[in-house]
């Protein structure tokens, strides 16, 4: 697994998480790097080390390298031949963040998921709550947090990165399908990493209960 097996991943574990509709719907290559993937919240998590390394690792994505995304054949075709220059400019997807790019169903097969089921309910979701006050969840006190690294990951099912089945009956820390920390806690609104201590995000102000 490379840089850009682990931006795809990670790419897609945001959108599960917080844009479901993305799974099915397209969206614009300025979200990809400024709101569902961008380096400054997700740097550990990719285990890119620095900025022209994780904008390689984008203008490979976006390029259609792997068929992970599907996307605009011209700015594909452009992105393809930059990379192939002596000096590329690892930033010149920036010049297309208007352009709408999606994932690739087969891609998404490939991780297990099946995002069709999901839209579906969001739908009916949608739908049930239309007219429905929403509550915030209560806060939970500082003495019920609790460490991720300290807890059974082997009870969860999925992978909550590649949706891979995990192993039953057996603490589970990294993911044997795509290699992900899975005692690493998010924001569960805009995915920044947490400190197991924090009961609130650092970036967006959310609840991290």
């Amino acid at each position: 697994m490379d840089d850009l097996d682990r931006l795809f991943q990670r790419l897609v574990h945001s959108i599960r998480l917080r844009h479901a509709e993305y799974l099915t719907m397209p969206f614009t290559v300025q979200e990809l790097y400024e709101d569902l993937v961008p380096y400054r919240h997700h740097r550990r998590d990719l285990g890119i080390e620095t900025n022209q390394d994780y904008e390689a690792a984008v203008s490979r994505l976006l390029s259609g390298e792997r068929s992970y995304l599907r996307g605009d054949l011209a700015m594909q075709e452009k992105l393809s031949a930059n990379q192939k220059e002596k000096v590329p400019d690892t930033g010149a997807f920036r010049d297309y963040g208007a352009s709408k790019v999606s994932l690739s169903p087969d891609a998404l097969a490939a991780l297990g998921l099946d995002p069709a089921p999901k839209q579906a309910a969001a739908a009916v979701d949608s739908a049930d709550t239309k007219n429905t006050t929403i509550q915030e969840p209560p806060q939970a006190s500082a003495e019920s947090e609790v460490n991720p690294s300290a807890l059974e990951l082997g009870s969860v099912e999925n992978c909550r990165f590649c949706g891979g089945t995990l192993p039953e009956g057996r603490a589970v820390t990294y993911c044997p399908h795509c290699g992900q920390n899975l005692a690493v806690r998010n924001c569960p609104a805009c995915g920044t990493e947490l400190d197991k201590n924090w009961r609130f995000c650092v970036t967006c102000g959310r609840s991290a209960a």
